[in-house]
């Protein structure tokens, strides 16, 4: 994919720039409109969009996806445009030759372009400036119609960005914080869902038992919702009231991190399951350990949690980064995504699972380990949606300065089983590796070691090793080791192990 313009600030350049946007008053949309109209090319400037959830969703692909397009029409209004896709990352993919109303957040623009006469440094300044709002900055509410958004309110909220990114808070409130503001706007699109599917089915009839099945309930429930997340928000983002409540729930943040705290999440359930599960929970448990059962994983993970026990047969967790935590199921839980995202886990520190079924739905990898040890253990990965291998789902990715132990666990069904970056370690203990594209992916810098595990029915290759273009050009990779107790594809290594020199660094 072509190269895009990248811009480093720092956060009172930052805040400069985003007082300079709102210093005419009106909504927040309003205001980019203003500005958009002034600064962004009109057509035919070419870029790379980084699609939405929702359009993923839309056309069937797995989120994350890249595609190389160019601008045929910019809405300064809606904050939109219009875009005809040249090309997209993964040739699998197909999408629309035109779509209508990307958003201009969405879009990238590429350093090079086609037309000579066109300079989009301004408007990928722009774009990125806005991008930077909407993401981190913007609450739902700032668009309503009566809603003025000053520049005071921008510093406050700046200020919350700062505290959260530079250790300030701490990390179970600032889970809270990023949740709080996950789930209001959450609401807000569902309503704006809701909102949608009703002009669709807009027959200019306005007799109320036309409306979609519970449209009237779900409205009042997410309205409900939003103006109980709007309320909360006031108690992070007033600075002095923020310096209270944090002073609060630092003392409790640091009361739950002295108690070293056992969580079993539980649904609830009959007499004898509880039995059960206190028996299991008593074989897993250290006598300084202290019990507690949430139903809630949001709540369990307040509690700062050594150990995360899944008693439920289904459980899902949220899109939060997690660390020095041992994730353990009883009888065999599941987990999935509900919703979305990125990935199902990502974990940094000192980790452990054990005894999971860790599904792809909704998912385009389903453990990231970012830093630090992790050990697998008794596992089972799985894509098991209904797209196939070919959407280049992951099933673990190890990144610079990971060291992961995988023991006794299977990966089936994706496109890459195991991704290593260079710098990360990974040993595979009998474990098996089975109807993927490529079975382990590894780079230069990396180190895998295999012992007892056996990798069969991969229709690309069971191992590739992509080297750059300082690696000696050998039949061999220096991090590579497997034991003679390992079954690799058809057991002939030079065909089964891949090779692939790059002519650049990676």
């Amino acid at each position: 994919m072509p190269a895009v313009y990248s811009f480093t600030r720092s956060h009172q350049d930052t805040l400069q720039q985003l007082i300079r946007v709102f210093s005419s008053g009106g909504t927040a949309r309003e205001q980019w409109s203003l500005q958009a109209e002034m600064l962004v090319e009109p057509v035919g400037w070419d870029g790379l969009w980084k699609l939405s959830k929702e359009f993923c969703k839309k056309f069937e692909v797995r989120f994350p996806c890249v595609a190389y397009i160019s601008v045929t029409s910019v809405d300064f209004e809606g904050l939109s445009a219009n875009v005809e896709v040249l090309s997209v990352q993964h040739e699998s993919v197909t999408l629309p030759e035109s779509i209508e109303d990307v958003p201009l957040i969405e879009l990238w623009p590429t350093t090079k372009q086609r037309e000579h006469c066109i300079d989009v440094a301004t408007t990928a300044e722009f774009i990125d400036l806005m991008r930077f709002f909407y993401n981190n900055i913007w609450m739902p509410w700032d668009d309503q119609d009566d809603k003025v958004l000053l520049p005071n309110t921008i510093e406050e909220r700046m200020q919350l960005w700062t505290e959260l990114h530079d250790g300030s808070i701490p990390n179970c409130v600032a889970r809270s914080i990023v949740l709080l503001r996950n789930s209001a706007i959450d609401a807000h699109n569902k309503l704006k869902q809701l909102d949608s599917s009703l002009c669709e089915d807009d027959s200019g009839d306005e007799d109320d038992s036309l409306l979609p099945p519970n449209y009237i309930t779900l409205c009042a429930e997410l309205t409900a919702r939003l103006d109980a997340h709007m309320s909360k928000w006031t108690l992070y983002e007033k600075a002095l009231i923020r310096e209270q409540y944090l002073a609060k729930m630092k003392n409790k943040w640091q009361n739950n991190k002295t108690k070293r705290n056992v969580v079993v999440l539980w649904q609830g359930g009959p007499a004898s399951e509880l039995q059960q599960i206190s028996s299991r929970v008593s074989s897993l448990v250290s006598p300084q350990q202290l019990v507690s059962v949430r139903a809630c994983a949001e709540q369990a993970l307040t509690l700062e949690p050594e150990l995360l026990l899944l008693c439920s047969p289904l459980c899902e967790l949220p899109e939060v980064p997690l660390s020095l935590i041992q994730i353990a199921s009883f009888n065999g839980a599941t987990l999935k995504a509900s919703d979305m995202r990125s990935c199902l886990l990502m974990l940094s520190e000192e980790c452990s699972l054990r005894d999971l079924q860790l599904h792809c739905t909704h998912v385009n990898t389903v453990l990231v380990m970012r830093a630090g040890t992790l050990h697998v253990h008794g596992c089972s990965l799985l894509d098991d949606s209904t797209t196939s291998q070919s959407d280049f789902a992951q099933g673990v990715v190890a990144m610079s300065e990971a060291v992961v132990l995988i023991e006794d666990t299977t990966f089936d069904n994706f496109y890459s089983g195991i991704v290593v970056h260079k710098g990360a370690h990974v040993e595979l203990r009998n474990c098996t590796i089975k109807n993927c594209g490529v079975g382990i992916q590894m780079y230069s810098g990396s180190f895998v070691k295999l012992s007892g595990t056996t990798i069969t029915h991969c229709s690309e290759q069971s191992i590739r090793c992509e080297l750059d273009s300082t690696a000696e050009k050998t039949n061999s990779v220096d991090g590579l080791h497997i034991l003679p107790n390992c079954t690799i594809g058809s057991g002939d290594m030079n065909k089964e192990v891949l090779i692939v020199h790059q002519d650049v660094d990676l």
